[in-house]
């Protein structure tokens, strides 16, 4: 028998254990394969800690460094039980595994396994220097899939119906939207906001075409061109999602160069950090 095609059959959840609220990461993933019945793999990382080399380190500090990797440990494995459980519970099939390395090691080979699934579901991040944005970083550029941000701020979604496009014209985000299209069937409407001033926008693809692009698709759509008025763009973007209702943001990932949205901040930054709607990015 020939297996049904899906738009979406496999979803991977990346968590970090941290020692702040439960993840919206997890019940998001579950939610969203429950009701297209993908398979869902977890993967719980356990920061390491380890002992820079020096006589004093290893003296005084290897026994505490020990103890933290222990405890970070026992929360991770307590973390994978609740998965598990929640997998059995929504009668998932899936799979949950613990990595303990270094953080950008563990997520590297979380994320090269993620490769063979259709989307990424991870935490958002607290802050720029937060390890959960190396997890994102990770999946971003080295996944070649979508990855979904999940955030505090709502209850999980199992759908998407209304979404909010960040528009841009980039190659980033006319993927992140086929990508969008392509993984939630359901989605109907489809406000195209694009914040004038942030950019120039006289090179870009405008947003009537791929409005015309979206109707084709049975997609009801509407444009909204914005002002910043001296807010920080992710702040009107994220404002916009919030007044309108909107289901999801989708949007590029890292317009500017990496380096200088660490040093000077970005739309990505910022929504990637404090965004009140799930946030589907590619790149």
């Amino acid at each position: 028998m020939t297996a049904q095609k899906r738009s979406l059959s496999s979803i991977s959840c990346i968590l970090q254990v941290s020692e702040e609220a439960q993840s919206a990461a997890l019940p998001l993933a579950a939610g969203l394969a429950e009701v297209a019945g993908a398979y869902l793999g977890v993967t719980v990382i356990a920061p390491k800690a380890h002992v820079p080399f020096s006589l004093m380190g290893s003296s005084y500090v290897a026994p505490m460094i020990t103890d933290i990797n222990k405890r970070t440990l026992s929360v991770a494995e307590t973390v994978a039980a609740e998965a598990n459980q929640k997998i059995k519970a929504q009668g998932l099939a899936g799979h949950v595994v613990v990595d303990q390395a270094l953080v950008d090691e563990a997520a590297a080979r979380a994320v090269r396994s993620a490769r063979a699934s259709d989307l990424i579901v991870v935490d958002q991040p607290n802050a720029t220097l937060d390890l959960k944005g190396l997890v994102l970083e990770e999946a971003l550029f080295r996944s070649g899939h979508p990855v979904l941000v999940a955030s505090p701020k709502c209850k999980p979604a199992t759908s998407f119906e209304r979404i909010m496009i960040a528009w841009d014209g980039s190659q980033h985000a006319a993927r992140a939207v086929s990508d969008a299209v392509g993984l939630f069937p359901g989605i109907t409407h489809a406000d195209i906001v694009i914040v004038l001033g942030e950019k120039p926008l006289d090179k870009i693809l405008p947003g009537a075409e791929l409005a015309h692009h979206l109707a084709r698709k049975g997609i009801e759509t509407r444009i909204v061109e914005a002002q910043a008025g001296g807010q920080p763009v992710g702040r009107v973007l994220d404002q916009h999602a919030a007044n309108t209702g909107a289901d999801l943001i989708v949007m590029g990932g890292f317009g500017h160069s990496r380096l200088r949205e660490f040093l000077f901040g970005g739309v990505t930054v910022d929504l990637t950090q404090s965004a009140c709607r799930p946030l589907l990015m590619a790149y």
